[in-house]
């Protein structure tokens, strides 16, 4: 999970490995994409668009540029508008303020191998 709120990383992390899910959290793009090259292939990522430094957009184009990292499921984590999310193939996109029972729907069926619709405004 890439989020660079620690209050919102911490709990979600929490309800995630309530829920049975190994999990690997950070707040830093740079972080994340070192572990994603260094670990076993997760079942989904969760990515937060708007971070200081490398930012979730960032993110995002640099896993899909690399063949290694590039099948993996991104779920996006935003309050941003979907005109600011134009351009981006993801498994699924949860809207903030977060609903912890759609996220943890969201990811069962997404790290099942299930695509979930979109959530949307």
């Amino acid at each position: 999970m890439l989020e660079d709120n620690a209050d919102t990383r911490a709990a979600l992390s929490d309800a995630l490995e309530s829920d049975g899910f190994e999990v690997f959290a950070t707040g830093d793009g740079s972080d994340a994409l070192d572990h994603l090259r260094r670990a076993p292939k997760p079942d989904a990522l969760l990515l937060d668009l708007y971070m200081p430094g490398l930012n979730g957009f960032e993110v995002y184009r640099i896993l899909r540029s690399d063949a290694h990292l590039a099948t993996i499921p991104v779920i996006v984590l935003t309050a941003a508008s979907p005109a600011h999310r134009t351009g981006l193939d993801v498994a699924a996109t949860i809207r903030k303020p977060l609903d912890v029972q759609e996220l943890l729907l969201t990811v069962r069926a997404v790290a099942g191998g299930g695509r979930t619709p979109r959530a949307e405004p």
